[in-house]
């Protein structure tokens, strides 16, 4: 944003980039939980289900930050085109199918991992980007992410299960 704008776009100033920061980071989780619905839908249609159901979770996050960005008139912070990062490799990933227990164990000890690290990552926006309707928007978020995590730690513990009973 210009340095030129009055002093009263201070806020705005401010909010541009946790707000850009939040956008990017839900879109790369939506596009994960994506990737790993495809990835579980031949072998294990349940789990392919969870993962769809928490892409949706973040595309629902994306939205409330879109209307938080419209509300506070930074549309301009946001990406043009949402949730279609154009980035370098995208064209270029391997997607596998998960084909047997250990690879499902394995890929859900990383979704996990990953679901743990968004959380925190939502906690830190929380503590040091101060700008109290995205707080409000990021207490919401890490609330949503705990959620998360727990479904995936209890879905990650009944493969280990199933895979220690073949």
């Amino acid at each position: 944003m210009p340095a030129s704008l009055p002093g009263g776009d201070t806020r705005k100033r401010a909010a541009d980039e946790p707000l850009s920061i939040a956008h990017d980071h839900e879109s790369r989780e939506m596009e994960r939980y994506r990737g790993l619905a495809l990835s579980f839908l031949p072998t294990r249609p349940h789990v392919s289900r969870l993962m769809a159901a928490l892409g949706i979770e973040c595309e629902q996050r994306l939205v409330a930050l879109e209307a938080l960005a419209d509300e506070l008139q930074l549309r301009h912070c946001l990406p043009a085109a949402p949730y279609h990062r154009r980035g370098p490799g995208k064209e270029n990933r391997l997607h596998l199918f998960i084909t047997d227990d250990a690879m499902a164990c394995q890929t859900l000890g990383y979704a996990l991992a990953f679901a743990q690290h968004s959380r925190q990552f939502s906690e830190l926006m929380a503590r040091y980007h101060h700008l109290s309707t995205l707080d409000a928007l990021l207490v919401h978020f890490i609330a949503s992410k705990r959620g998360e995590c727990l479904l995936l730690e209890e879905i990650r513990d009944e493969a280990h299960r199933a895979a220690a009973l073949t």
